[in-house]
C-alpha cells in the first residue's frame, strides 16, 4: 500500500494557499516551511506537486504555530476550484449523486492518501472517509475535517440552503472550536461516532445542480481517468514522471526534484524506472522531442526559439538535438 501512495502526491498549490493565508510574514513562512525540503522554485511551480510525507510535515507545521484549529482558517485550500480536475467534474455533474459517486472513484487521484466510500440505505447515503496511511491523529483529524471543507462547498453550491438537512459524524470528541466547525459545515454534528462520515438523506441525491455543464465534465473524467489508469499499469512510475515533465515549462525536471515530488530517494527513482525499461534521461528526451516536433510542424516558432524554449544553451546544441531525433539536418 504504501508504494500506492508515494506515486499519488498532492497539487503544490496547497502549499502555495496555505504561505498566502498563514504566511504573513519571512519568519512565518520559514516555521511554515520548516522540514519541507522545497525551494524557491519549487514555490513557484504551480505544477510541481508534493509528497505525503511533505504534506504531513506541512500539517504539523500549521498547527504548531497556530494549534488544531488552522483548519477553519483557510477555506480556500479546500474548495473545488483548489482540486484541478477533481473539482471540475465534481462541479459540472449533473446531481448531488453524481457528484459524490465521482469523488468517490477518484479522491486517490488528486490526493495521495485519501479513501471515500460510499453505504447506500432506503433513506440515507453515507460518505465514509479514511486514510491509506498512518498519520499522528492530529494530523489524521486535520486531513479528515478538510475532505468535510470540500464536501461541504460542494453541497453549498449545489444544494444552497437544503444542506442543512445533511449531519455529520466524527469519531473524536468536539474540539474547542466544534461550534465553529459546525456553522461552517451548515448542518448536525454527531461527535464520538463509529466513523467518519457525511450522511445525506436520499433524497437529496437527485437534486440536479445549477452549475451542471455536460462538456466540462466528461473532459474533467477523461483526465481523471488517464491518471487513475497510468497509477494502476505496471509502469506507473514511468506515467507519472511522464505526467511531471508534460507539465514542466521547458519539459525537464531535474531527477532530485522528480524523486522528492513522488516520495522516492533518487537510487528507488532509477530502479523502478530501470523495471520499466528506460531511464530518467529518455523521458526527458522523448518529451523535448515531441515538443520540437509539435513547434517545428507548426511553423509558429523560429528555430532558436524553440531551441530557447526547450532550455537547450545554444542553437547549435538544439541543431545536435534534431539531428539524432530526425535522422535530418533541421
Amino acid at each position: 500500500m504504501q508504494e500506492a501512495i508515494e506515486r499519488r502526491p498532492s497539487p503544490m498549490s496547497y502549499v502555495q494557499l496555505i504561505l498566502r493565508h498563514f504566511g504573513t510574514d519571512e519568519a512565518q513562512r520559514v516555521d511554515l516551511l520548516d522540514g519541507l525540503d522545497l525551494t524557491p522554485d519549487d514555490l513557484g511551480d504551480p505544477k510541481l506537486e508534493m509528497s505525503f510525507a511533505q504534506q504531513g510535515r506541512l500539517f504539523h507545521n500549521l498547527e504548531k504555530s497556530f494549534g488544531d484549529g488552522w483548519i477553519l482558517d483557510a477555506p480556500e485550500v479546500w474548495a473545488p476550484a483548489s482540486q484541478g480536475a477533481l473539482g471540475m467534474a465534481t462541479m459540472s455533474a449533473a446531481t448531488l449523486a453524481e457528484a459524490v459517486f465521482v469523488l468517490a472513484a477518484y479522491a486517490t487521484v488528486q490526493s495521495n492518501s485519501q479513501r471515500l466510500t460510499i453505504v447506500r440505505d432506503v433513506d440515507w447515503v453515507s460518505v465514509r472517509h479514511s486514510l491509506a496511511a498512518e498519520l499522528p491523529g492530529h494530523q489524521l483529524w486535520a486531513a479528515t475535517v478538510g475532505v468535510y471543507l470540500a464536501l461541504a462547498t460542494m453541497f453549498q453550491l449545489i444544494l444552497g440552503a437544503s444542506r442543512s438537512a445533511i449531519r455529520y459524524e466524527f469519531v473524536r470528541s468536539p474540539p474547542d472550536y466544534a461550534p465553529r466547525l459546525e456553522k461552517l459545515l451548515a448542518g448536525e454534528i454527531k461527535w464520538r461516532a463509529n466513523l467518519n462520515a457525511a450522511v445525506i438523506p436520499q433524497r437529496l441525491m437527485e437534486i440536479r445542480s445549477p452549475l451542471a455543464d455536460p462538456m466540462t465534465h466528461e473532459a474533467a473524467l477523461r483526465v481523471l481517468e488517464q491518471i487513475k489508469r497510468s497509477e494502476r499499469a505496471p509502469e506507473g512510475i514511468k506515467g507519472r514522471i511522464e505526467h511531471l515533465l508534460a507539465n514542466s515549462p521547458s519539459g525537464r525536471l531535474p531527477s532530485t526534484r522528480a524523486a522528492r515530488t513522488l516520495g522516492l530517494s533518487q537510487r528507488t527513482l532509477v530502479r523502478r524506472l530501470a523495471d520499466s525499461g528506460v531511464t530518467y534521461r529518455d523521458l526527458i528526451d522523448t518529451e523535448l522531442k515531441s515538443r520540437a516536433r509539435r513547434w517545428l510542424d507548426s511553423g509558429a516558432l523560429s528555430h532558436a526559439e524553440i531551441g530557447e524554449r526547450l532550455g537547450f544553451a545554444d542553437a547549435t546544441g538544439f541543431s545536435r538535438a534534431c539531428r539524432r531525433w530526425f535522422r535530418t539536418p533541421t
